[in-house]
């Protein structure tokens, strides 16, 4: 008995001492911009539709998509716009296509990614409607500083001082936050914070119901790896490594305080962010909602698998609620 205990002790403190490394790696992997191995490794086991590309119909509609993004992109009514805040320079594209428009529109881009590679054609698709747009690289993201990964937890900040950029160009601004991924997150996020009455609605695009579920989701499917206890641990460590914890990093619970109306959108085909948690998301908030579910769609791809019933649902909801 006493060789059986012995054995029990040493499984579960081997058991616990691996849990440890890996919550430790999984965090610096994840949550520090320095860090390469998502570059390198990560990005195909967490999101492999990325990596999937070919000359399919969706691969073609992205790429006239993308062309028509960086023409838009680069028009002289475009600038840069920094900002400095806490140390950090903050960057943005500002476009004013329609100097006498009041209507603005901020899109906030993905995870490790930037706002022109995620938002340049979205943003495009907005001045067809009389918009003019901020389009900010979070900090730790594209051209703008910073090393820790904030989430959208973090990033709730910074997107609050870029809402108050464009009230200071435009005092009388009505404003939508369009957001995908982790930049749906942020705006998500953002929604439980004191607003002002220039925000009229929320579009948000594949973002995850907490931090702390969406890394459980990528633990499982790209690392083979329960959630218990590694996640629990890696809780507890995030706080002072970058912080913030997991848990606390919740679309659900900023919701809960949100009532503005709210487009959910998210592909059936989603590897990246399950798109169950579109439902978790939805019944939390208290405003006006509805959803729009693309059959198939990967991660931040609804708008080119559905390109026309994609930007027709998210006008009509923006003319109708805000």
């Amino acid at each position: 008995m006493k060789w059986l205990l012995l054995i029990v002790i040493i499984v579960l403190l081997l058991i616990i001492a691996v849990s440890f490394y890996a919550a430790n790696f999984f965090l610096n992997v994840a949550l520090f911009r320095d860090n390469n191995w998502y570059d390198k490794t990560g990005h195909k086991m967490m999101n492999p539709d990325n990596f999937n590309k070919g000359k399919s119909q969706y691969d073609l509609t992205e790429e006239q998509q993308n062309q028509q993004g960086d023409v838009f992109w680069h028009q002289a009514f475009a600038q840069d716009y920094w900002i400095e805040t806490d140390g950090e320079k903050l960057y943005s594209r500002l476009i004013v296509s329609h100097p006498d428009s009041k209507k603005w529109v901020i899109c906030v881009h993905g995870y490790r990614s930037y706002g022109k590679r995620d938002m340049a054609f979205v943003a495009s698709k907005f001045s067809e409607q009389q918009y003019n747009i901020l389009v900010p690289d979070l900090r730790a993201h594209g051209k703008s500083t910073g090393n820790i990964i904030g989430m959208g937890w973090l990033d709730r900040f910074d997107l609050l001082k870029w809402i108050n950029e464009v009230l200071t160009i435009e005092p009388s601004a009505e404003i939508i936050l369009f957001g995908g991924s982790m930049g749906a997150a942020t705006v998500m996020m953002t929604s439980g914070e004191a607003l002002p009455d220039n925000i009229k609605g929320l579009v948000v695009d594949c973002g995850y119901s907490s931090v702390y579920d969406e890394f459980g989701a990528m633990l499982q499917s790209a690392f083979k790896l329960p959630a218990f206890p590694i996640l629990t641990i890696a809780d507890s460590l995030a706080k002072k490594k970058v912080g913030y914890s997991l848990k606390e990093a919740s679309s659900v619970a900023q919701l809960a305080k949100n009532n503005l109306p709210t487009l959910f959108i998210h592909g059936t085909g989603d590897k990246f962010v399950p798109h169950q948690m579109i439902y978790d998301n939805m019944e939390a908030t208290n405003g006006v909602k509805e959803s729009l579910i693309v059959e198939n769609a990967p991660h931040l791809s609804s708008f080119i698998y559905e390109p026309e019933h994609y930007f027709d649902t998210v006008f009509e909801f923006v003319h109708r609620y805000c």
